[in-house]
């Protein structure tokens, strides 16, 4: 009675022919008598004004636009069938009776008691048995002190692929049975699929297995890869280069932690936030501050990969290449160091695990878990503006010093003069020490006479003049300028001309394109030699 086209498996190519059997179905419109609501309208009320109104009982789905994909599923929700004829599974609660012609049916938790009863030999859908893994491990039925205490789950995480089959389910258990939402928060991400954007799977043969990548790169280079440079929801690729990245970070971390240890003599637990004694100081704990609140802001709004770009900017660069360097230089730091330690430490334990709490255990012994300390506290977000500027300013001095290093081609054994002229030479001479290290300066001079020949710039009001006598043969940078602007200047002309030609109207455009590139990477190259030269 039933037309059928026949068709054949995908994975294996065998004759699929469909077998009409009688199945157990949920009904989802019928309306729930003690409830005088639909299973659908428990599950919409979940997610929209809260259950029965209940905003305590209000479930959030991130990010937002996954809202709307589940109450359209909901609106044409079909009952759901239930049974499966396969061995492994909750069987069917149902017993069967023949009398003659008759058959009894049986509906419940139990067994009937007398005898003749068969059991249906179907099995309930995995989605339906998984669907009350929320309430059913914390020893429901019975009123536990786990079910108390851990229902509803704070929160909870999951691809979209399964969205329909095991969050809908876990919210209908839980509203049916416990008239409870099962949690509070789902967080819904991608799928992390290949680097041609195919999804793994074992038919495709592009599969990874982790424990290769972890053997290779480890756990938490691995586990830090695939948190970061994703957003929620959206797929993310993987790359053995990601994973490489992150194991430097890790590395970084490790070294980081070892070098401060170091200069701290006796490393303290619940060290409390030190007094800071120079500029520098003051700028780091501030950006520690700073960034330990936009993390705590980012893992309330579920938005990993940014507060781990953020805070591997602070690692990497805030930390490591400007406070340890001057650390270095001013000494003195054991207290600060301490502190900026185990905040370290515990802002990176929720991305890179293991790494972090094998540093702490061994600086404070293996029953001190990092693992049960409390997240780190934003004591203070009043950041002065003074110091950030000035040592803002202090950066792109050493910064720009050093750029004009490399373009006057100083190699870095050699040491140059520096004069700094402003009204405001407080600055300057309180952190002089860290000028002469760090821009690898012989002598630092504050509003002395201008020495012939010298290159300056201007930066935040104050004017550096760097004196390269001794580190330059003027007469022979001049020449090799000369020389490198005799070779670009016909150059530029002869991109000029051709570029006003008829090539422009004639080539085609991605070729015109390449032209113009060259031709402004050319007179910019050519400024900065002319430049040069001038100020030579």
């Amino acid at each position: 009675d039933i037309v059928q086209n026949v068709g054949t498996s995908d994975r294996f190519g065998d004759i699929v022919e469909a077998l009409p059997m009688t199945q157990w179905w949920l009904d989802m419109n019928k309306v729930i008598p003690a409830k005088n609501k639909t299973l659908k309208d428990l599950m919409r009320e979940a997610v929209t004004s809260g259950l029965h109104g209940d905003k305590k009982q209000l479930l959030t789905i991130t990010p937002e636009r996954f809202n709307k994909m589940y109450l359209d599923r909901i609106d044409n929700l079909r009952d759901w069938c239930l049974s499966r004829q396969i061995w492994w599974g909750h069987r069917i609660p149902v017993w069967y009776k023949r009398t003659g012609e008759n058959e009894e049916v049986f509906v419940g938790a139990t067994a009937p008691e007398d005898d003749g009863w068969v059991q249906d030999e179907d099995t309930l859908d995995t989605w339906f048995s998984s669907g009350s893994w929320t309430f059913s491990t914390l020893g429901w039925p019975e009123a536990t002190e786990d079910l108390k205490t851990f229902h509803s789950t704070s929160w909870i995480q999951m691809g979209y692929e399964i969205i329909y089959l095991w969050m809908m389910r876990m919210i209908l258990m839980s509203t049916y049975a416990l008239d409870e939402i099962p949690f509070k928060d789902v967080y819904i991400h991608g799928i992390l699929r290949d680097e041609n954007g195919k999804k793994f799977s074992k038919s495709s043969g592009n599969g990874i297995d982790p424990l290769e990548i972890i053997q290779q790169y480890g756990c938490d280079a691995l586990r830090l890869s695939v948190l970061s440079g994703i957003s929620p929801g959206n797929d993310s690729r993987f790359y053995t280069e990601k994973v490489e990245g992150a194991r430097n970070l890790v590395n970084k971390i490790w070294n980081i932690s070892r070098f401060m240890l170091l200069s701290i003599p006796d490393p303290k637990k619940d060290i409390t936030l030190p007094t800071a004694k120079t500029l520098a100081d003051e700028w780091i704990l501030s950006r520690l501050q700073s960034v330990t609140s936009e993390i705590t802001v980012d893992f309330a709004s579920f938005q990993f990969s940014a507060a781990s770009e953020k805070l591997r900017d602070f690692t990497w660069g805030d930390l490591a290449d400007w406070y340890l360097e001057i650390a270095k230089i001013e000494g003195e730091k054991s207290e600060i160091l301490n502190y900026l330690l185990n905040t370290l430490l515990k802002l990176w334990h929720p991305f890179t695990p293991y790494v972090t709490e094998t540093i702490w255990e061994s600086v404070y012994g293996e029953s001190a878990m990092l693992m049960v300390e409390r997240f780190p506290r934003v004591s203070s977000t009043n950041t002065e503006e003074k110091i950030m500027n000035n040592f803002a300013t202090l950066q792109n001095i050493i910064t720009k010093i050093r750029a004009i290093r490399t373009e006057y081609k100083i190699e870095p054994a050699k040491k140059i003069k520096a004069n700094f002229i402003g009204e405001d030479s407080k600055l300057i001479e309180n952190n002089k020490s860290i000028f002469l290290r760090l821009a690898n300066l012989e002598d630092v001079q504050i509003n002395a006479k201008k020495t012939e020949g010298s290159i300056s710039f201007v930066e935040s009001g104050v004017e550096v003049q760097l004196d390269f006598s001794s580190a330059v043969d003027i007469e022979k940078e001049r020449a090799r300028l000369e020389r490198e602007i005799s070779t670009v200047a016909p150059y530029v002309t002869s991109l000029e001309a051709k570029l006003a030609g008829d090539f422009s109207a004639s080539a085609p455009a991605p070729i015109v394109e390449k032209e113009r590139i060259k031709l402004a990477e050319a007179k910019e190259k050519l400024d900065k030699l002319q430049s040069q030269l001038s100020s030579l």
